[in-house]
């Protein structure tokens, strides 16, 4: 079916609305809409064809998938054109799994819209996009409308972003955003919006019940979208958003803490580190318990000696490790971050760069440099994950053995720590007049055995000829 213009649509609209006030207004439809804190907007609800309405282009549930697409560059001029639109339809569909998709249409045709969808008076969705999706699908003509409350023309855009959060927020089994089409609402509200850190946390519910801890975690969220489109930009082919959907808000958090712990002291290995991370992502490491062990010198000092033993990559592994011989510029914002990766230190022989753009280029043919050998992509990113994982395995052993033999050295040094402080404790109560006679047997005991504690600590030390008696 052709697309109506903007003209009809508002007229069809108006049209619509005048035929439901001539009916006795308890026969209406209304919708109670979440309009601002504390207080509802009441609104019509009419039932239109789904292909008389549009699909919203700025609808948080797809911003990831249209920024990462290629034509919504040239599309995104004109969003409600019938290419952008179809584009939009696409995104939307595969937003869920084929099988979520057909349940919604099944779910619709059998039972029918359970709430009304919104709508402004120009008839752009502000929620229902996939409904209206899932029912143009429906071959029945007679199926093929939604029922929609229509916002006033008073409207603006912020309160429709708003408005789209507090629905979503009301259905809990709605479908949740991904994590990057989170951070980029979050950022929208931020930036756009002009919302401050708690008034977003207080919109997206997040830690509710303290607030200043709601607003650190959006400003925290808001430089976690920094730290990915940073890792964006590292290989020559620009990673999508989507890309990062394999990872979570805790994986980041950890990230951040590293990265930007080691960027005062030591920029290069604050890049190497970001670079260790994203190369894990990319073959497929993700779980955080793995990635913790991860930093600047993981590749070099467990991955690549696992690399050099696989059966297919291992005597390549070093050729394939170094620097790709063609120069190349180095993506955006690496400078600013205060990493080169062609400038590291001498020991880091591994070119982190040149493996993430070899496991996440369309090019699948790896070729070996100096030789005539190409090695399959797939293949190539299958060693990569075992080198990776199974030096995981091996640097927590390291950590086990290393932890186990510096225990006794980090007891003593925090039992000396303690000690200090018990007597700088003492001094400050001793001439209070609640510093009583009964808490002052209660120390003179601890303090007898902490002695006795020291004594044995003593024997232990001298019958391993550490100290002499």
């Amino acid at each position: 079916m052709a697309q109506i213009t903007e003209a009809q649509r508002i007229a069809r609209i108006s049209q619509l609305l005048a035929d439901l006030n001539k009916v006795p207004p308890e026969k209406h439809e209304v919708a109670r809409l979440p309009w601002t804190a504390g207080e509802s907007l009441l609104r019509q609800v009419i039932k239109i064809g789904v292909d008389e309405v549009l699909l919203n282009p700025r609808s948080h549930r797809i911003r990831a998938q249209l920024e990462d697409e290629p034509e919504w560059e040239r599309l995104s001029s004109d969003p409600f054109s019938e290419a952008a639109q179809r584009l939009i339809e696409h995104h939307v569909r595969e937003a869920r799994t084929a099988e979520e998709f057909a349940a919604l249409k099944d779910s619709l045709v059998s039972e029918g819209q359970t709430d009304p969808g919104v709508m402004t008076h120009k008839g752009l969705l502000v929620n229902a996009n996939t409904r209206v999706v899932a029912l143009r699908a429906v071959e029945d003509p007679a199926l093929r409308y939604i029922r929609v409350a229509v916002l006033p023309q008073t409207a603006k855009q912020d309160e429709l972003a708003l408005l789209e959060l507090r629905l979503q927020m009301q259905k809990e089994l709605k479908v949740d955003y991904s994590m990057t089409n989170e951070l980029l609402f979050i950022e929208e509200l931020s930036v756009e919006r002009r919302l401050s850190n708690g008034q977003i946390a207080r919109e997206l519910r997040i830690h509710p019940e303290n607030a200043k801890k709601g607003a650190n975690e959006v400003a925290l969220r808001l430089k976690m979208l920094d730290l990915i489109r940073s890792m964006q930009r590292i290989p020559d082919q620009r990673l999508r958003l989507t890309f990062f959907n394999s990872i979570s808000y805790e994986q980041l958090r950890e990230l951040h803490r590293a990265y930007f712990g080691l960027m005062d002291q030591d920029p290069a290995r604050a890049q190497r580190h970001l670079e260790s991370f994203l190369l894990s992502i990319a073959v497929g490491v993700t779980p955080v318990h793995q990635l913790r062990r991860i930093d600047a010198d993981f590749m070099n000092d467990y991955m690549l000696p696992n690399l050099e033993e696989d059966e297919a990559i291992g005597e390549f592994a070093g050729a394939l490790v170094q620097p790709a011989p063609q120069s190349h510029d180095k993506p955006p914002g690496i400078r600013e971050l205060g990493g080169d990766p062609d400038h590291d230190d001498e020991r880091s022989h591994v070119d982190l760069r040149n493996l993430i753009n070899v496991v996440t280029r369309r090019d699948k043919r790896v070729d070996v440099p100096g030789t005539k050998i190409v090695l399959g992509r797939d293949d190539f990113t299958d060693a990569l994950k075992s080198a990776v994982v199974t030096g995981i395995k091996e640097k927590r052993r390291d950590a086990t053995a290393e932890d186990k033999l510096a225990a006794p050295i980090d007891a003593v040094k925090q039992a000396t720590k303690q000690a200090a402080r018990a007597g700088e404790a003492v001094a400050a109560v001793r001439h209070d007049p609640e510093f009583d006679i009964r808490r002052r047997k209660s120390l003179e005991a601890a303090f007898k055995k902490l002695k006795r504690g020291i004594r044995e600590l003593e024997s232990t030390l001298s019958k391993a000829e550490i100290i002499e008696r």
